[in-house]
């Protein structure tokens, strides 16, 4: 057992010398906007236009994924 919290405390101390390469500013400017063009992406969709809504949606998420704003509980800085 104690070699296991060993290994919890050296994980810690990964997670806080972790440096982002973008700023939390810009890192939030991207994900507002990704998250903007995917209620875009949805009304495309519902109102008939699936597949420019599909593309929106896609490219939105993918450009915030790039950009390391994929929200994920478990990453902290």
């Amino acid at each position: 057992m104690g070699e296991h919290v060993m290994q919890d405390n050296h994980a810690s101390e990964d997670l806080r010398s972790y440096v982002p390469v973008f700023s939390a500013r810009v890192r939030t400017i991207i994900y507002v906007a990704g998250l903007v063009a995917s209620v875009i992406g949805l009304g495309f969709m519902t109102f008939g236009y699936a597949d420019i809504g599909g593309f929106i949606s896609t490219a939105a998420g993918i450009l915030a994924g790039g950009f390391g704003v994929a929200y994920n509980p478990l990453r902290s800085e």
